[in-house]
């Protein structure tokens, strides 16, 4: 060691000059254009338009150490150009207002008798019809109606039956019995809803009031369910504001009820009724139309002049939803055609992109800069179009330019303008705002004080809840939750949307906890508190606990001494992405912890060495089945390093719950054991789970809670691993030599 050192001195001092040399001639991180979220939050930040959702249009981002924001990973092709086109045409057409008046609002109130598949709910015992807090009395008790009352469509359709009667749901949505509403709304734009809903006990036919709180979920046809309380029997109505347009319709859910509990005693979520209002406008025409046009009049077009008429989709509605074509005045579909109106064409053009480029390109622009997307405008008004679609084929160009589709930065010091962008990409995944870039322009980013005074602000606005969701999708992987499913017959328990969505927020609000109460780099992997909501107590069985976790609200909640809990390895959300859907696998789980906790390059297997298939049926453990693999000396030596934190997870099933033995389908003990809503599980309990080891320096552990002390006794390692990590994400470059300092 005394040799080596003097020597490993020397080169790393000559490696760190050559590094800083290269940065400073080439730059640190390399060009590289918008990642795909990135682009679609910059063009609803730019155009105002902010729900719009083109990620679907756009490619799909490479990666590199579990992240797509590294230069190296994203490339370009001509292919992928058509895409951005097609995402630009998609945020314009929402953008651009069509119409000189805001378009009629209207405000219906659906009662159950208007829900889709409400006759499927009721034949199968899925539902049933409520009044006055008790059965409709045509019903039996399990939803089946009498045989002696009228056929079922006819009774259903009966303007007394549906009169004040509320819905009561015993199970959640199933194929072909979807509860969505029959709405589409005709106008894109802003909506409020809002719903009633209570929870009761079914019990041998009667209504009761329930032990607890249940929770109901309502997409509202923007793809992203709300979970909303129902308390018991009292009615609470809750209101949910939504960017939503044609042609999908609300679609309710009973997120904390199974399919699964006792016939004769029930949990029930009742539904009375759903009332949708909007188009909400604040101005008209809306702020996403004046980035664009300014005040200019929008009129019908002109006839006679020779002029193009924009290009637009009338307006459509399903044939099955309210509203109808009768159901809208009869002069929303006799409007004549409108389009914006300028009396100065190339003037208005060339103020109108004066304003927007800056914008667009994140920095300063020179006049010459305007020209070439004013030739495309003035071009276009040559050929014939009308001004609003010459000046529209310009914005397209815009936002697919090379300006505002890449990350510029030139070598050296970053300037005050790479310095906003790259903040902004980092903190908010999206463009920098009007404050940040007036604090550009002024140079005023050019000390570590200006900057981290804007650090604070933007981690305190809303946006930056884009930077918690996109981080910890790509550092905890998160984003992979959705690829297994776990086994039904091992894991009954697990519940695709409410469930699922609650890991998500725990891991999401954990971080965002950690941030903002800026806590020690060990709380990584313990702390004495956790963020659940009621359904991840019942899941984690925190005796003590359930009772005072009501509701679908995370908060932070206190743990016991005892618990197993608290930090990130110890969440279902990481558990689950880093297991298949039947079994653990130590290995996955070993590299998980070793590559983004503990910061350790893992390299792959060596080829032709066949994966270790685990044996569902009980007879071996994985800690069996993994020494036998490892008698191959060209797998033992990795595999010494990588398995030891998988071995000290095995304590948690695939689903994040703790367990002492394995599940089986085939050998094992019988459990007496009742799930949360009250089933009897059919899986066995097979052998005891092993979850000791001996990491390579010869520190050993017995257990998770001690695996976790060792982890937590070395927070030089933890916080070198995190910040590579993080520098990564922020920069787009993996660190340098140089940066190892």
């Amino acid at each position: 060691a005394a040799e080596q050192q003097p020597f490993l001195a020397a080169l790393g001092g000559w490696m760190t000059e050559a590094d800083q040399e290269r940065v400073h001639r080439e730059g640190r991180a390399s060009l590289r254009r918008l990642t795909a979220t990135e682009y679609e939050n910059a063009l609803r930040e730019l155009l105002a338009v902010p729900a719009l959702d083109v990620l679907a249009l756009l490619p799909e981002d490479g990666t590199r150490h579990g992240f797509d924001k590294l230069g190296a990973g994203l490339d370009l092709s001509s292919i992928q150009i058509r895409q951005y086109l097609a995402a630009a045409d998609r945020a314009l057409d929402l953008a651009i207002a069509t119409r000189s008046e805001p378009p009629p609002a209207i405000k219906p109130r659906f009662d159950v008798a208007t829900m889709l598949k409400f006759r499927q709910n009721l034949q199968s015992g899925a539902a049933v019809l409520l009044r006055n807090g008790q059965p409709e009395t045509r019903w039996h008790g399990d939803g089946r109606k009498d045989p002696a009352e009228p056929p079922l469509e006819k009774a259903v359709e009966t303007p007394a039956l549906a009169k004040g009667a509320r819905l009561g749901f015993f199970a959640p949505n199933l194929g072909g019995h979807e509860k969505f509403v029959s709405f589409t709304p005709p106008f894109p734009g802003r909506y409020q809803l809002r719903l009633s809903v209570w929870s009761f006990l079914w019990n041998a036919g009667r209504v009761e009031r329930p032990p607890r709180m249940e929770v109901a979920a309502l997409d509202p046809g923007d793809g992203r369910a709300r979970y909303l309380d129902a308390p018991p029997v009292e009615p609470l109505v809750h209101e949910i504001e939504a960017w939503l347009g044609p042609p999908t319709p609300p679609l309710f859910d009973v997120a904390s009820l199974t399919n699964r509990a006792p016939r004769d005693e029930r949990h029930g979520i009742a539904i009375d009724w759903i009332e949708i209002e909007g188009p909400l406008y604040e101005s008209w025409p809306p702020e996403s139309h004046r980035r664009l046009f300014g005040d200019l009049p929008i009129k019908p077009l002109a006839a006679g002049t020779g002029q193009q008429a924009p290009r637009r989709k009338p307006l459509q509605l399903p044939k099955w939803t309210w509203p109808q074509k009768k159901d809208l005045p009869r002069a929303e579909w006799e409007r004549p055609l409108e389009t914006v109106v300028s009396d100065d064409p190339p003037a208005d053009a060339r103020r109108l992109l004066r304003a927007f480029l800056p914008r667009a390109f994140r920095r300063p622009v020179d006049a010459e800069e305007v020209d070439p997307y004013l030739k495309i405008a003035t071009d276009r008004l040559a050929a014939g179009d009308c001004f609003e679609e010459a000046m529209r084929q310009a914005y397209r160009a815009v936002l697919t330019a090379p300006q505002f589709l890449f990350r510029q930065e030139a070598p050296g010091r970053l300037d005050s303008h790479a310095v906003a962008t790259r903040l902004a990409l980092w903190l908010w995944n999206g463009p920098p705002d009007d404050a940040l870039l007036e604090i550009a322009d002024a140079g005023g980013l050019g000390d570590s004080d200006a900057v981290a005074a804007q650090v604070e602000r933007m981690l305190s606005d809303p946006r930056s809840d884009r930077f918690v969701v996109d981080f910890t999708n790509q550092w905890l992987k998160l984003a992979d939750i959705d690829d297994t499913d776990p086994d039904r017959f091992l894991y009954p328990e697990f519940q695709q949307g409410y469930l699922k969505d609650s890991m998500l927020d725990e891991s999401r609000a954990f971080f965002r906890e950690l941030v903002d109460r800026n806590l020690p780099i060990t709380s990584l992997v313990k702390t004495d508190f956790a963020m659940l909501n009621e359904r991840l107590a019942q899941h984690y069985r925190l005796a003590g606990l359930q009772d005072n976790v009501v509701g679908s609200a995370i908060r932070r909640v206190p743990l016991p001494p005892e618990s197993h809990r608290g930090g990130v390895l110890a969440q279902a959300a990481v558990l689950k992405v880093t297991a298949n859907g039947t079994t653990t696998s130590p290995v996955v789980r070993g590299v998980f912890v070793t590559e983004r906790i503990l910061g350790e390059e893992v390299p792959p297997p060596p080829p032709a060495v066949p994966a270790v298939e685990p044996d569902t049926a009980g007879a071996t453990t994985i800690r069996e089945l993994l020494l036998r693999h490892q008698a191959d000396a060209a797998c033992a030596t990795c595999h010494r390093t990588i398995d030891q934190p998988g071995y000290a997870l095995e304590s948690f099933d695939v689903i994040g719950g703790w367990r002492d033995r394995y599940r089986s389908r085939g050998r094992g003990q019988t459990t007496n054991e009742l799930l949360f809503d009250g089933s009897q599980p059919r899986f066995r309990l097979a052998a005891a789970v092993e979850s000791s080891g001996t990491f390579a320096d010869g520190t050993s552990f017995d257990g998770f809670e001690a695996f976790r002390e060792i982890l937590a006794s070395r927070p030089e390692r933890l916080a070198r691993a995190f910040v590579t990590q993080m520098v990564m994400y922020a920069t787009g470059a993996e660190p340098l030599f140089a940066d190892r300092a």
